[in-house]
Parts: C-alpha cells; sequence; structure tokens
C-alpha cells in the first residue's frame, strides 16, 4: 500500500511546516494556562493534526494497492445425456454404482478444482440432473460451447462421459482448436458387437410429386447372422407397400436396397420400413425407421419470354433449374404465338412491352387468362406501354439510366428474408434503372427501393402488387446477373440470390391470400425435437396490421387427440413456438376472436430422426480420437480413482492469482472527516473547558 498525489511531495512538506508554525504560534505562550507540559503539546498536537489532514486531503492524494483474487483451476465434467447410454451391458452398472462414484469423485476434487457438470443431448445444459432420455447427441456442438463458456479463465480440463456415439454435429475429435484444454474421456458402454440386423439409414426424397414415381434407399446391416434371411418391408398405415428378402452373408453384411414406391396421391404420407425380428438378436428397436415425404402437385410450369439475349436470362434459367417446385421454358418472344399461348403459372416477361410495343398482343392474351407476370425492366422496356398493362407508370426515357443499388424497406410484410439476406442484398452491385418520375398503383407493397450513390430514395427498384384480378411484381432495373456473380463470390454458392428469386416466384406464382387473417408455418416439414414456428397477422379493412385481438391454435395428430395453444403477441403481429412435437402428421386450426376473422386451417409434417439407438456397440475408438487430438486421455469406467490423482497431481492445473492494482481517492474515506471533525471538538472542548473561549 502507498500514497500518491498529482501535486509535488513538497507541498506536503509545506502542510507539515504550516501546520507546525500555526499551532506554535497559538499555544507557544501556554495560554490555556495548563499545569502540565504535556497538556500544552497535547492540545497542540490536536490543532497540528486537524490542520496537517485539511491541508494534506486538499492535495487529492490517492492510496495504492494490490488486490488479489485466487482463481481455482476449472474442471467441466460433460455427460452424454442421450437413451444411447442406457443400450449397453453398462446399463445396470451406470445407474447403480458409476453415478455414484462420480458423485464422489466430483466431491474428492471439490477442493482443488472448481468443478462444473454439464448434459449434452439435444442441448447443453449446466446442470446435475442426468436422464439419459434425449434423442439427439452432439458431443462436437457441445464441446465447443463448453470451450465458448470458459474462454479466457483457467479452464483446466473437460471430462467426457460418453458410449461415443453421435447422431449430429461433426466428428468431434476435430471440434476443438489446439490450444483447448485437455478433453479426458471416460468410455460407457460395451465395444463388443453381437448379433444385429439394423437399418442403419433411410434415404427419402422430402418432396414428390403426386402421380410420379419415386425411390427411398436404405442401408442395411447385419452382424453375425449369416445363412438367415433379412425380410424387409414397406407399409403406410398397415398396407404393405414393398417387400423383399435379402440373405446375409458373412459376420459383417451390408447391402443398400432400393425401394421404389409407385404413384402417391397429394398429401402428407409416413412410410414404415423395418426388417422382420431375427431369433437372439441384440436389440429390436434398430430393426425399424420412418420416414416422411410430402407429396405435391405437379410441378409449376414457368416462362421467361426475352425480346434479346441477355445475361439476366443465362443467370435466372440455372437459378430456377435448382427449384425443385417448378419448371421453366425460356423463349424469344419472336417464338411465341400470341393466340396461341403456352400454358404456364407464372409469365417471366424480360423488357417486354418493347420500345416500339413489342409484345403487346402477348401482354393482352396474359391479361384476359389472368396469368401472373414477373417484369423486369430494362433499356429496351417501352415505358408508356408498361403504364397501359399494369398501372406502374414511369415518366422518362429508357434510354435515360440510374445506376441503383438496393436498399430495403422494412415496413414490406408480404414475406420474409432473413437478416443475412437483407444486408447482402444491400451490398450487390447496382441495376441499371430506368431514369425518371415513378408511379406505382395504390396497393403495391416495396421490398427494395433505388439508392442512388449514397442517397436512399424512395422509387422502387422491387415491387408486388395485386392488379387486374392477378399477382404481378416488378423489378426496376436489368443486371440481376451480377448479383448472382456476387454472392457466389462472397459465399461461394448463389443461396441469397437464389432465395431471393425463389421468394419473388413463390408470392408471384401463388395464389395471394389478402384475407384479413393469415397464418404460416415457417416451412411444411419439422424435424424431430425441432422448434415449429408459427406466424399469424391481422389486418383491418385499410390491409394496416393490429393486433388488440387474441390469436389461439389447435393442433390434432392423427389419433386425433386436440392440443390447445396461445400465440404470443409481438409489435405488429404474433408468434407461437410449440416443442416437444411426436413423429407425425398434425392438422391446425386458427381463429381469431372479434372482427369475424375466417379460421385458417392447414398441416404440418413431423419427421422422425435416425436415433441413437441403432448402434448397439459403443464407439470408444471416437472417444480415444479426441482425447489424442486434444493431449487427454481415454479411461475405462472402473477407473475414476487413477483419473482423479492424475488432474489432482497435474502441475498445470494449479489455481492462478490474479493480482489486480487498485487505486482510490482519500476524499472518499468519510472516516477521515470524521476524525478531523473529532480532532477540532476536542480542541474546543478544551479550549472551553479553560474559559479562552
Amino acid at each position: 500500500m502507498q500514497f500518491q498525489t498529482n501535486y509535488p511531495i513538497l507541498l506536503i512538506v509545506a502542510s507539515m511546516l504550516l501546520a507546525t508554525f500555526v499551532s506554535y504560534w497559538l499555544y507557544r505562550k501556554n495560554p490555556l494556562k495548563l499545569a502540565e507540559k504535556w497538556m500544552v503539546y497535547g492540545v497542540m498536537s490536536l490543532r497540528w493534526l486537524s490542520l496537517f489532514f485539511i491541508c494534506f486531503l486538499l492535495l487529492e492524494p490517492l492510496i495504492k494497492w494490490l488486490n488479489q483474487h485466487k482463481e481455482k483451476p476449472i474442471l467441466v465434467i460433460a455427460v452424454d445425456n442421450s437413451q444411447s447410454m442406457l443400450g449397453g451391458k453398462d446399463k445396470d452398472y451406470l445407474q447403480s454404482q458409476f453415478l455414484p462414484a462420480l458423485n464422489l469423485f466430483k466431491k474428492n476434487l471439490a477442493d482443488q478444482f472448481n468443478v462444473i457438470t454439464y448434459t449434452i443431448g439435444s442441448e447443453v445444459k449446466r446442470t446435475d440432473s442426468l436422464s439419459f432420455t434425449d434423442k439427439i447427441s452432439n458431443l462436437s456442438g457441445g464441446l465447443e460451447e463448453i470451450e465458448n463458456n470458459y474462454f479466457q479463465t483457467n479452464h483446466a480440463a473437460t471430462l467426457l462421459i460418453s458410449d461415443g456415439m453421435y447422431n449430429a454435429g461433426s466428428n468431434p475429435a476435430y471440434a476443438l482448436n489446439k490450444n483447448s484444454p485437455p478433453v479426458f474421456t471416460i468410455g460407457i458402454g460395451d465395444t463388443t458387437q453381437r448379433k444385429d440386423a439394423i437399418i442403419q439409414k433411410a434415404y427419402a426424397p422430402t418432396q414428390v410429386y403426386a402421380n410420379n414415381d419415386f425411390e427411398i434407399m436404405i442401408d442395411l446391416q447385419a452382424f453375425y447372422c449369416a445363412g438367415e434371411a433379412l425380410k424387409i418391408e414397406v407399409r403406410e398405415n398397415q398396407k404393405l407397400l414393398f417387400s423383399a428378402t435379402k440373405m446375409a452373408v458373412g459376420p459383417k453384411y451390408f447391402q443398400q436396397q432400393r425401394i421404389n414406391l409407385n404413384k402417391t396421391s397429394e398429401g402428407f404420407h409416413t412410410y414404415d420400413i423395418s426388417i422382420a425380428p431375427l431369433k437372439a438378436e441384440a436389440s429390436y428397436i434398430n430393426n425399424k425407421v420412418s420416414v416422411q415425404v410430402n407429396s405435391l402437385k405437379n410441378k409449376q410450369h414457368l416462362v421467361l419470354v426475352y425480346q434479346n439475349a441477355h445475361p439476366d436470362i443465362g443467370a435466372m434459367q440455372r437459378a430456377i433449374s435448382k427449384l425443385e417446385n417448378y419448371s421453366l421454358e425460356a423463349l424469344p418472344l419472336s417464338q411465341i404465338n400470341a393466340g396461341k399461348l403456352p400454358e404456364a403459372a407464372l409469365y417471366i416477361l424480360h423488357q417486354i412491352p418493347g420500345t416500339r410495343g413489342e409484345g403487346l398482343p402477348l401482354l393482352k392474351q396474359i391479361q384476359t387468362k389472368n396469368i401472373p407476370c414477373f417484369f423486369i425492366v430494362g433499356k429496351q422496356t417501352g415505358l408508356p406501354f408498361l403504364a397501359q398493362i399494369n398501372g406502374s407508370k414511369i415518366i422518362g426515357n429508357a434510354q435515360n439510366q440510374n445506376e441503383a443499388q438496393a436498399w430495403v424497406n422494412t415496413q414490406f410484410n408480404l414475406f420474409q428474408l432473413d437478416e443475412l439476406s437483407l444486408n447482402t442484398i444491400q451490398k450487390f452491385n447496382p441495376l441499371i434503372t430506368p431514369y425518371g418520375s415513378y408511379q406505382i398503383s395504390a396497393g403495391t407493397e416495396v421490398l427494395l427501393n433505388q439508392q442512388i450513390g449514397f442517397v436512399k430514395t424512395n422509387t422502387p427498384l422491387l415491387s408486388f402488387s395485386y392488379f387486374g384480378g392477378t399477382n404481378q411484381s416488378m423489378l426496376f432495373g436489368e443486371g440481376i446477373w451480377r448479383w448472382f456473380l456476387q454472392d457466389y463470390l462472397w459465399h461461394g454458392n448463389q443461396q441469397i440470390s437464389e432465395n431471393l428469386l425463389s421468394k419473388i416466384i413463390q408470392w408471384t406464382a401463388g395464389k395471394s391470400d389478402r384475407s384479413k387473417f393469415r397464418v404460416e408455418p415457417s416451412k411444411k416439414i419439422f424435424d424431430e425435437n425441432e422448434v415449429i414456428n408459427i406466424d399469424a397477422t391481422l389486418f383491418n379493412d385499410l390491409q394496416e396490421r393490429v393486433n388488440s385481438s387474441n390469436v389461439s391454435l389447435q393442433l390434432t395428430d392423427e389419433k386425433g387427440k386436440n392440443f390447445q395453444f396461445q400465440f404470443s403477441k409481438t409489435n405488429d403481429a404474433y408468434q407461437l413456438q410449440i416443442k416437444n412435437l411426436l413423429p407425425g402428421k398434425y392438422s391446425y386450426s386458427a381463429s381469431a376472436d372479434g372482427g369475424n376473422y375466417p379460421i385458417k386451417k392447414g398441416e404440418i409434417l413431423v419427421k422422425s430422426m435416425q436415433l441413437e439407438s441403432i448402434q448397439t456397440k459403443s464407439n470408444f475408438e471416437a472417444l480415444r480420437a479426441i482425447s489424442q487430438e486434444s493431449g487427454g486421455e481415454f479411461y475405462a469406467t472402473d477407473n475414476l480413482k487413477i483419473l482423479a490423482d492424475k488432474l489432482a497431481n497435474n502441475p498445470n492445473m494449479k489455481t492462478v492469482i490474479h493480482e489486480q492494482e487498485q487505486l482510490k481517492s482519500l476524499l472518499e474515506y468519510k472516516f477521515l472527516f470524521f476524525l478531523i471533525l473529532l480532532l477540532l471538538s476536542t480542541e474546543w472542548f478544551v479550549r472551553k473547558w479553560q474559559g479562552l473561549i
């Protein structure tokens, strides 16, 4: 501890001399007539101390000291909380002996380590409660989260207790950095492979098209089943759709089986795939698996019409070819017979109508048939003719252009784009847009506005409207091919630009929901254990969002059991999250009180997962790899005592002493004020007692 001040040290000496001079001058002739000399010096000392403290504090002295904080090494115990932990022969040992031994292990190390327990399953939790019920085991994600939680702390080591089996995330051996704390592993379960027939994995398309054939493929494994017949069956609602028999060969048999299914009806379908149980199998749980498929209507046909070759055409053709729900036909305007239009769910019109009215007969036929259109405006667009077709008027000459970047209108509500997409789109290269005064029809929703240089304008770049009984979307600029190219250069793929085009097509070609009550699940098919998000929106007569009413949803499973939920209100809409739904098909019915809102109905599907219990053999090789890569060691279940001694005697796992220098002004210590007050009061009392006051 030491004192310091921003003023010269000589001022402290001057304070002492000043206090000495004043005290001596005041009491040099003993004005109190005290009998003893020590009394005179005592009263003089009271005055000297009070004067010196006052002068010293005026110099704003600081007191500095070192504060020490001891941080014990942190030992994180991560326990695999998945179902497969109870699947082996160690099940009874795990529950009756190992868990008590683990508690003793933690108790013995508690004095030397800060012991913290986590469970790893479908999520990572800091808890001492172990249930072994999770269907997901993401070891890599768990180790990464633990490392991030204790970054820049005295994290000495992690102890992973697992059977080594995982069905989510990446290879855990490569999940951690080279400088991460060592991971010691304890293997749980049985590494002996017993007789077992397994459907290792099933590959099924998420979406197929009604009345089309499709294929499911399974990976079939059999251990020590040589010479036995493996009977494979596929059923839907107990109805047999496929049957085949394979003869197992050798101690380790593997076969891929292709299953062709005939035309299916539109809707959700669940197919149960199974192997008939064999005698003395290690487990029957892994003899069956279910897959879910959504059968859609036939692909929607799109027609892209253009005047002349343009890079935009090729970019859109490549992007649309990746969309499962659409087929595309690209035709030059010269090959289109307006009297015999190709059937299409949507026409994409690139710079049509032309500057001399090219394509007007085609557009009139499209209008007559109420076919939705996606217009792309460019230098070859005849702006006066365009105004006749869809009500969007640009007063200007298409030959005069601007270079306009996109900026996002946050009030847009027809569909959602994620934050990364919105930020990226605003950084894309400018499009070539017509220069002029823009007038758009009433009710038009604008997703992107034009930014000219650094100026953000309210001129639309990408808009959506309901005009003449059909949906219409308009991109007021050419050069979107640059967006696809730039997207690939930045991300190695074109997901963001392709997703934007997909959203434009989906909204324009789809039937627009213009009702006052709209309910939208985030998707149609969800994985088991996935959170199901459903959004709802209410509108008033002016198509403005409101959320004054209460919105509820009833979910019904395939057995007719009902589940009731209440939507939560957001700023101007509603949101619902549903967790832990069992696999299967669910129908929903949503309603809003007051306002005569319609009831909204629909369906969602929850897919079953490939469970860890498919394997009956523990994967200790994975645990050894984790320890080897991180600098730890692998131990068997009965070696907790050896591991405890190893950790306790490790010279690298010691308490760290942190020293922190602290400065504080003496003026902040209130006791000094009371001390000075006491000194002055005592001197005053003596002077009063002696009659000098």
